[in-house]
């Protein structure tokens, strides 16, 4: 008997799969993005080879003092704050501080930047764009 109800209601509500459209609008309501839209891979010194897209240009520094900090995907903060650490652009402790203060530990995003050693509010700002 319970055999025959369930094949009845789902006789009634048919099963679907979501269509592409609909599972991209899904994801990017939980905040979720293409790898495309967020990270240029340069290709490896040496190569001619442009990436998908277009050709990935380094940034521009602002001031002649800021230093070039290269984040590698899928770093996390300790990562990158060692890595800033390394560079002189800023201590380690006052960046995870910083990150953490303001929510932004898990929004860092990986890329080529130009940063004012010293800024952490400026730092945040660029790595999370």
């Amino acid at each position: 008997m319970g055999l025959f109800l369930a094949g009845l209601i789902l006789l009634a509500f048919p099963h679907r799969e979501p269509s592409r459209e609909e599972i991209i609008a899904k994801a990017r309501a939980y905040g979720m993005v293409f790898r495309e839209e967020v990270v240029n891979f340069a290709p490896p010194p040496g190569k001619n080879s442009s990436p998908p897209g277009g050709e990935v240009k380094e940034p521009a520094p602002v001031s002649e003092e800021e230093v070039l900090v290269t984040i590698p995907p899928g770093a996390g903060l300790e990562e990158i704050a060692a890595l800033l650490e390394e560079k002189k652009v800023i201590k380690r402790e006052v960046f995870e501080a910083a990150a953490r203060r303001a929510g932004l530990d898990l929004k860092l995003k990986a890329g080529s930047y130009y940063l004012p050693p010293g800024k952490v509010e400026e730092i945040l700002r660029r790595l999370t764009e």
